[in-house]
């Protein structure tokens, strides 16, 4: 679930790049549980998906707000159901 209560695209198209601290691997957003912990994706099929930037920014512009550093991606499918970001 995002943040607004909005359910995964079924477009697949943008995903949001997750960070807290410099050093910190990216990772990318699964869902954000409703004490408010952000759950990373390991596989493509896991990845919570965004049809459109401005529906992206209302989440992202919350993990900002919560001290995490964003970027917004397109995500596609790799090979045994991983992804890549561009």
């Amino acid at each position: 679930m995002s943040i607004t209560g909005r359910p995964s695209s079924k477009q697949n198209t943008f995903c949001i790049q997750y960070w807290t601290t410099e050093n910190m691997q990216p990772k990318v957003m699964r869902r954000i549980n409703s004490n408010g912990v952000v759950v990373s994706a390991k596989k493509y099929s896991e990845v919570f998906f965004f049809g459109s930037l401005q529906e992206a920014w209302q989440d992202a512009r919350w993990l900002q707000e919560h001290g995490y550093q964003i970027n917004i991606k397109k995500c596609n499918k790799g090979r045994n159901d991983s992804f890549w970001l561009v």
